[in-house]
C-alpha cells in the first residue's frame, strides 16, 4: 500500500476508487485538527505553486484558505468582503510597493 497521510479534496477517495484501486481514508471530525491539516495543506500547495507558477495552484491555495475560513466560522462571501474592505482602506498589492524604511 502506498501511504500518503495527508489531507485531500473531499472527492479524491471516490475518484481513486473509480479507477479500480482500493482506498483507505478517514474523515477527521475535530475542528482544530482539521484546521491544522488545512494549514499543512496550505504549505504544500504554496510549495507546489512556487515550483510551478501555475494558476491552478493559486486556485488550490484559495480553496484551502476558504476552507480554513469556513472552519473559523467565516463564509467565502464574508472573507471576500473582508478582503475587499481591506483593499479599499489600505490598497492591494497590485503596484508592487516595497517599503524601504521610515524616519
Amino acid at each position: 500500500m502506498k501511504v500518503y497521510n495527508k489531507l485531500v479534496r473531499d472527492r479524491i477517495p471516490e475518484i481513486i476508487e473509480q479507477t479500480g484501486k482500493k482506498v483507505e481514508y478517514e474523515v477527521v471530525e475535530d475542528n482544530e485538527k482539521v484546521i491544522q491539516l488545512l494549514e499543512e495543506k496550505l504549505l504544500e500547495e504554496w510549495q507546489e505553486y512556487k515550483e510551478s507558477g501555475s494558476v491552478e495552484e493559486i486556485a488550490d491555495l484559495l480553496e484551502v484558505l476558504f476552507a480554513i475560513a469556513e472552519r473559523k466560522g467565516i463564509s467565502r462571501d464574508e472573507l471576500l468582503e473582508l478582503a475587499r474592505k481591506k483593499a479599499e482602506e489600505r490598497g492591494g498589492f497590485r503596484r508592487g510597493v516595497v517599503l524601504i524604511g521610515t524616519y
